[in-house]
Parts: C-alpha cells; sequence; structure tokens
C-alpha cells in the first residue's frame, strides 16, 4: 500500500501530535503513525474502574501564560480544552536533621511562595539570609548571556558557588533536579534548572487538562482530522526510508507511505540508530547520538484508595541528605538505597470526572535507571517504606495498586537501542552539555528529516517542553515545505 502525503509525523506523543495538529492546519497533507492504540505517548489517559488517569504522574509546569494556551488557541479549540491550573498546588514537607518535619502550603496559579514562610521553614538564619537572598536574586534576574554560560554547567557547580545553608541547598538540588528533571543535580543541567525555577516563580506549576492530558491530545488529533490529515493507531513504524540523501516515506507494518518529510517524535537514538540506520549518517554524528545521555527512568505504584486522602494535588519530602549523586544512584544499582529519598507523590483524583465519588488515585514514585530490564522492587520497596513512614493514612486506604517502572515506560513510547536506555521518563537528559544552545538541533543532517518531542526542539519541562518542541518544530517544517516549490509536486 502506498499514499501521497506531504509530511507524515512518527509518534503521536506531546510533540508529535501537537506539530501535526498545526501542519495540518496550516495545509500540509499530514499523516500520523503511532504504535499504540491512544493518542498521547507516554501521557495518554486511560479509565478503569471509573477512575481516568495517565499511568504515572504528571502534570506540567508552568501553569498559566503557556504554550498550551497559545496553541489551543491557534488551533481553534480553546473552547474544546479547559486547563485547570490549581490553586493551592500542594504541600512541602522538609526534615530537619533533628528528625522535626515541617510543612509549608505551596500555592499555584502563577502566585509565587512568600519567601520568608520558606526560609523560616528552612530554617534560615538572620545572618545566612542576605547570601540566599542574593543566590535568588541572581537566579532570577540573570541575563541571557550569564545563563548560555551554565549549559555545560551542573547544578550542583552552580550552588557551590554561593555559601547557603544545606535545607536551602537540599531544596533546589533536590525539587529542582531530581524531582523536576529526573537527574541527580552533579549532571543536571544549570542554565535549564534557572530556566524552569523561574517558570514555576513566575507562571505556577501543576497544570492539569480537565478530562486528562490525553484528552487534550486526542482534541488536537480531532483538528488533524479536520483539516484532511489522517492518524493511524496501532501502526508502526519500521523503517524511515531514505533515498538519495533525503527521506521519502515510511515503511510500517501496514505499508509504506510516501512524503518528502518525515517528522520523528520516536526519539533521536531510536530514529537515527534504527528508524534511519546508521549507514544513512556521517560517522561522526553517529557517535554523537550514541553519547548522547537520557534521563533517568522513573518507578512507582498507583494506589487505589477508598477514600479521598490528599487534599492538594502535589506532595513532595525532601531532607538536607535527599540530594541525589551519580553516585548514589550507582550505589543504589548494587542494592545500597540511599537512607533519605527525595519522595513524590500525587493525585489527579480533585479533578471533576477523574474519580468515583469517594474514592482516590494516589500515585508515588522514585527516579530508577532507565533500563528496561531493571528490577524495579528495590526502588519501590523503598519508596513504599517513605510514604508508609510520612503519610501512613495512604496505607491504611489502599483497596488496589498497580505498579509500573522503565519496561512500561518503554512499551509505550520508544525501544531501547543504545543499551541502558528506552524507559526514560522524558526523553534525552536535560543535562550539563545537552541543554540550551548545546541542545541536539530538531534538523536533521539528512534532508527532509526533523526530530520533535523533548529531545530536540525547545526546553523547560515535560509536557511543556513537548509541545513547545511541537510548536517550534512545526514551524521549522512550514518553512523548509514553502521554500521548496518542488517539493509539492513530488
Amino acid at each position: 500500500m502506498a499514499n501521497s502525503h506531504d509530511v507524515i509525523v512518527v509518534g503521536a506523543g506531546p510533540g508529535g501530535i501537537s506539530c501535526a495538529a498545526l501542519l495540518a492546519k496550516w495545509g500540509l497533507k499530514t499523516l500520523v503513525v503511532d504504535k499504540n492504540s491512544q493518542i498521547g505517548g507516554k501521557s495518554m489517559t486511560v479509565s478503569r474502574r471509573g477512575f481516568r488517569y495517565e499511568y504515572w504522574p504528571i502534570a506540567a509546569c508552568p501553569s498559566t501564560s503557556t504554550r498550551f494556551h497559545s496553541l489551543l488557541k491557534m488551533l481553534g479549540i480553546e473552547n474544546k480544552v479547559e486547563l485547570i491550573a490549581p490553586d493551592p498546588l500542594g504541600l512541602m514537607h522538609y526534615e530537619t536533621p533533628s528528625g522535626e518535619i515541617r510543612t509549608m502550603v505551596v500555592p499555584g496559579a502563577g502566585k509565587p511562595a512568600d519567601p520568608l514562610t520558606l526560609f523560616k521553614m528552612l530554617g534560615v538564619t538572620d545572618a545566612e539570609m542576605p547570601e540566599v537572598m542574593r543566590l535568588f536574586t541572581d537566579i532570577l534576574s540573570m541575563s541571557p548571556q550569564a545563563l548560555d554560560l551554565l549549559d555545560d554547567a551542573n547544578i550542583l557547580q552552580f550552588l557551590d558557588g554561593y555559601r547557603i545553608p544545606k535545607s536551602v541547598y537540599s531544596l533546589l538540588a533536590t525539587l529542582q533536579s531530581e524531582g523536576t528533571l529526573e537527574l541527580p543535580g552533579d549532571i543536571a543541567c544549570a542554565s535549564e534548572f534557572i530556566r524552569v525555577f523561574r517558570q514555576n516563580n513566575t507562571q505556577g506549576g501543576g497544570l492539569y487538562p480537565a478530562g486528562g492530558f490525553g484528552r487534550m491530545y486526542e482534541a488536537m488529533a480531532d483538528v488533524v482530522r479536520a483539516n484532511g490529515g489522517e492518524i493511524l493507531l496501532r501502526t508502526k513504524a519500521k523503517q524511515i526510508a531514505v533515498q538519495n540523501g533525503r527521506v521519502n516515506g515510511v515503511i510500517t507494518d501496514k505499508g509504506t507511505f510516501r512524503a518528502p518529510i518525515v517528522v520523528s517524535n520516536a526519539g533521536l537514538q531510536s530514529t537515527v540508530l534504527k528508524l534511519v540506520g546508521e549507514d544513512n549518517f556521517d560517522r561522526s554524528y553517529v557517535n554523537y547520538v550514541r553519547d548522547l545521555v537520557p534521563s533517568l527512568g522513573f518507578a512507582g505504584a498507583r494506589y487505589f484508595l477508598s477514600k479521598p486522602v490528599l487534599k492538594y494535588p502535589l506532595y513532595v519530602y525532601f531532607s538536607d541528605d535527599t540530594v541525589a549523586t551519580m553516585e548514589k544512584h550507582m550505589r543504589a544499582e548494587t542494592g545500597q538505597m540511599p537512607e533519605q529519598i527525595y519522595v513524590f507523590m500525587s493525585t489527579n483524583s480533585l479533578y471533576p470526572g477523574m474519580a468515583p465519588p469517594g474514592k482516590q488515585l494516589v500515585y508515588t514514585g522514585i527516579s530508577c535507571p532507565a533500563d528496561p530490564r531493571t528490577n524495579i522492587k528495590p526502588w519501590i520497596d523503598k519508596v513504599e517504606a517513605e510514604v508508609a513512614r510520612l503519610w501512613p493514612e495512604v496505607f491504611e486506604s489502599i483497596e488496589d495498586r498497580e505498579y509500573y517502572g522503565p519496561a512500561q515506560i518503554s512499551r509505550l513510547s520508544r525501544d531501547s537501542i543504545v543499551p541502558g536506555t528506552g524507559g526514560e521518563c522524558i526523553g534525552l537528559g536535560q543535562i550539563a552539555g545537552q541543554c540550551g544552545k548545546l541542545k541536539p538541533t530538531p534538523r536533521a543532517p539528512i534532508a527532509g528529516l526533523f526530530y520533535v518531542g523533548a529531545d530536540a526542539g525547545s526546553s523547560g519541562f515535560g509536557n511543556h517542553m513537548c509541545v513547545e518542541s511541537g510548536f517550534n518544530v512545526a514551524n521549522m517544517v512550514r518553512e523548509y515545505w514553502v521554500a521548496r516549490p518542488a517539493l509539492h509536486q513530488a
């Protein structure tokens, strides 16, 4: 079977479907192929037992004046998708060295946390305050030029430039590194950390579409169809066809489809090393792609509760000793789990229609290796022990539970092409040397091939980063298409 399209998008994750919706809206004949049965990739929303939920905890940052808002308006579906900016957002827990657990309600909807309340919770003294204020002022006012210089520095290197108390150090190195970028602080990129911190501080976090992320991405898929495009689900791309140095289509398990432009949302490494094939690229580029580092994986549990327990969408815990490093992660892989870990817990059941009356779904999880073969039990055991210690009322209300990890993530998203990869919860790691001006470009060295999603074309946090990439890459593709009339007759 052979069809002719202007552009084929491989993968209907957040980046792929947002890019496809824009291209179809702009008049390009667009085909989307995806191996899954639903739109949304790792962010699809499912319905079971009366609950609607994503397979793992997902929220978006920022929550106000976002790319989601502008994209939905551009697509003409802003009245079909309600974006909820929760307020308050959550509850922060800090355990002091003496074992006291202090808490602070985290505001949402773009409202900044009161710094004095935060610093009081962290035990910042009057003598420490000037240096702490200098750090936060530098983060919020840093020039673009100064920020670019941190593309190749890690978070801990940046924080080590300030004489701040361990509580403040851990707040930033834990919640804004492992808790946001899913990377240890000694490899996570300092410039990316600052970009995300600014968004959180000025535009809020925790954005959630009514009905789930999958419903928003399904609305984008409807735009593709309404503008003459086609979406083929349960259709696995086996090869991106290349002839004479340019793409000319995609070979799937349902047939071959032709187009002069292919946008891959299958992951940069999967695209280059498998779908296109190493022989079609220069050896130095192949080596560059192989050397790219993924984010960590994520292992955790979904708890189905007999009653509502969580009052806010997000709960986080940290202490002075929860700062993750690569050494700690490598020791954990040998069974030596750290004594204290960052703990994350969330629920989407506070939003209308997401849970049966009187019930609640709660997620928890922990960073782990991205290898789909990882035995997740040690990580699950550790995080569950901490949840039971910190929030015993959650465990007391569990009716059922389901576990997930890198293997489940890989099945929904990308194959394990480079050893140890495939189950990363974000995509390419936002590490020093892979962000900002050093991030891979969306345009491949093969004519007509583009990458979209977390791996290229944007910065920031999770789904928002992916949709930002979809917007940016769609503009690149349109410019490429308009500038080459010969492709229109291909």
